[in-house]
């Protein structure tokens, strides 16, 4: 009886050692899980704070342009109406010009 209770006490023993290990490996299983779920979760948020950095710079050098733009526009503008002041300068001139010339002939 003695070398029953002694083989059933191992093979028990052996049985719950065994269960344990299981619920160790189980453990170690989701613990891997959970950090890759939190790797994945920070590599999400800096995907995420990198492209919101990419649109800000976008956003800014748009802006920039057209800002830019606006100022090349201004500059055209102005040198359009200088160029058109000249030109309208330069043909009153020939105008009074040709109507002086005009009146000497006349006369």
């Amino acid at each position: 009886m003695k070398r029953a209770a002694i083989l059933l006490s191992i093979v028990c023993l052996s049985f719950f050692v065994a269960c344990g290990q299981s619920e160790k490996a189980e453990k170690a299983t989701v613990g891997e899980t959970q950090k890759a779920t939190e790797m994945v979760k920070e590599g999400a948020e800096k995907a995420t704070e990198m492209a919101k950095e990419g649109t800000e710079k976008a956003t800014e050098m748009v802006e920039e342009g057209a800002e830019k733009t606006t100022e090349m526009a201004k500059e055209g503008a102005e040198k359009t109406t200088e160029m058109v002041k000249e030109g309208t300068e330069k043909a009153t001139e020939m105008a009074e010009e040709g109507a002086e010339k005009a009146k000497k002939k006349m006369e």
